[in-house]
């Protein structure tokens, strides 16, 4: 047997067995996650504000009615948080 030329990668993709395509295509569909969705509007309770500003003055600390603050107010309770931890994570968005 005499010496093969090297090889490139078109010949070791001629080489492969092509996939079934059909089987591929089939993918079972991800499980939706279930979130509880906190309208930052009704995150003034989170917060202690009495009403959602309509734009943010930026101040520092941020104020409790700041919709940057009411986001991630609404944001940290729609993943979880409760309690204390939720009362750092309105305190990290104020400070923020």
């Amino acid at each position: 047997m005499g010496k093969r030329a090297p090889s490139t990668w078109v010949d070791t993709l001629a080489r492969l067995r092509p996939r079934d395509r059909a089987a591929a295509a089939v993918v079972p569909p991800r499980p939706t996650p279930v979130r509880v969705v906190v309208d930052p509007a009704r995150a003034c309770a989170l917060t202690g504000a009495k009403r959602a500003k309509k734009k943010c003055c930026r101040s520092t600390p941020r104020c409790k009615g700041c919709p940057v603050v009411l986001m991630r107010a609404a944001r940290a309770a729609e993943s979880g948080l409760t309690g204390k931890d939720l009362a750092k994570a309105v305190k990290r968005a104020r400070a923020a």
